[in-house]
């Protein structure tokens, strides 16, 4: 009968179907809750302090640290317009971290609350090291392939392997030749380039929870 009815084909069909259309729950509802803020002040404190290692370095190199003077009433605050950049840069990385994180604070409906209690501060410190990881990265590998240290690195490696000295001599050449562009727009560059790189991979991956979300929507309707 199961033959002639074609049950047989259809159930392992319709399970597979349930099996990816399960529902999901939030792990985060608000960011207004001690859960919520507390966090963030942790993740804007860890990105202020890689902003302020990275502006006193530069600030090391050769970065003149221009300041103006803010009139407030009767005093005047003065503001560093480096820094400034830089703490822009930290709004920049929280935005994207409380972003990337509301887009993927969804667990599969079976786990209990304990469960979900646990995998919510996982979460949240995969996607901050989602977030920091390339924007620290391109921040600070341009001067650690620059350092003496790295470079001697290289030319030890490059002797032993005769086929890649070429090439590496090619790369410091055009390196150095970048090293003497002025440390203020060094600093811009470096700002910009690490935010572009931190933006980029939020995205891809919002982009990705986006997608493997509207599947499983897909498949709950078809079901």
């Amino acid at each position: 009968m199961g033959f002639l009815t074609g049950t047989s084909w259809t159930l392992p069909t319709v399970a597979k179907r349930g099996a990816l259309s399960e529902s999901y729950k939030r792990i985060f509802l608000k960011w207004e809750i001690v859960r919520g803020w507390i966090p963030a002040i942790l993740f804007a404190a860890v990105a202020v302090a890689i902003e302020i290692f990275f502006f006193n370095y530069m600030v090391g190199r050769g970065l003149v640290d221009k300041q103006v003077s803010i009139p407030i009433g009767a005093w005047t605050l003065p503001v560093s317009i480096a820094l400034f950049l830089s703490l822009g840069n930290v709004v920049v990385l929280l935005t994207l971290w409380m972003n990337v994180f509301v887009s993927t604070a969804y667990v599969k409906a079976g786990p209990d609350r304990q469960v979900r209690r646990m995998l919510y501060p996982l979460r949240m410190v995969r996607v901050a090291t989602l977030v920091l990881t390339p924007f620290t990265i391109l921040l600070f590998v341009p001067y650690i392939v620059e350092s003496v240290g790295f470079v001697r690195f290289v030319d030890s490696v490059s002797t032993s392997i005769p086929q890649i000295r070429q090439g590496a001599i090619d790369f410091y050449n055009w390196s150095f030749g970048v090293s003497r562009i002025d440390a203020s727009t060094r600093f811009i560059m470096s700002q910009l380039a690490a935010a572009l790189g931190a933006v980029t991979v939020a995205a891809l991956q919002m982009w990705r929870v986006k997608g493997a979300r509207n599947l499983m929507l897909l498949l709950r309707r078809r079901k």
